[in-house]
């Protein structure tokens, strides 16, 4: 199994951190959806990704990196339900906002489950905001507002903000270089990189 070297999980670690940062300092004083909509702007337009696109996937082949935030696989220009809404709920909780994962298991009548992370085939983000909640799944592209046992579905706005044209950042860039390595290092077969540490 391949693992990071320390000098590249430090990379990603720093960089991630930056980026989450740089997103708190531009969407201070919006709203939870508000926010969340020129998040998804920005995702859609591959704007959180090292090449400027971005492909929903479950069945590709991801590197699995255990020390490394499993949002940042994002910026590699692709990622599943795990990885979007993973990003989704870091960038949320770093917003100050009050979200948590929710793990479910969807059955072959597509009802959900509440499930474990080991049972788990989906992931999507609950945010609290007031007294209302929210569920979101960036993967699937809905957002609901959750009324006792049921779900609203709500019409996010199409907001044109400033930090559009801000992105990719550098500290996008640079873990989807980190990450663009590793994965040709899977595709050659290689599966240890020796941490030299000099």
């Amino acid at each position: 199994m391949l693992y990071l070297t320390e000098k590249d999980k430090l990379t990603i670690n720093n960089c991630y951190h930056n980026f989450l940062q740089s997103l708190k300092e531009n969407l201070q004083n919006k709203n939870c959806l508000d926010c969340y909509s020129i998040i998804i702007k920005l995702l859609k337009n591959g704007q959180f990704s090292f090449n400027n696109e971005i492909k929903y996937s479950s069945s590709f082949a991801y590197l699995n990196l255990p020390d490394m935030r499993q949002g940042a696989q994002v910026m590699y220009g692709i990622g599943c339900c795990r990885h979007i809404n993973l990003l989704i709920n870091d960038i949320m909780q770093t917003l100050g906002f009050n979200s948590t994962l929710l793990y479910v298991k969807v059955d072959n009548t597509d009802t959900w489950h509440k499930a474990t992370p080991l049972t788990a085939n989906h992931v999507v983000v609950t945010l609290k905001d007031n007294n209302t909640e929210y569920l979101l799944d960036a993967y699937n592209n809905f957002v609901f507002k959750i009324i006792g046992h049921d779900l609203d579905p709500i019409k996010l706005k199409n907001i044109d903000d400033v930090l559009i044209n801000k992105y990719p950042d550098n500290n996008v860039k640079e873990i989807g270089l980190v990450l663009k390595k590793y994965y040709k290092l899977q595709e050659l077969g290689i599966d240890h990189k020796y941490d030299y540490g000099y």
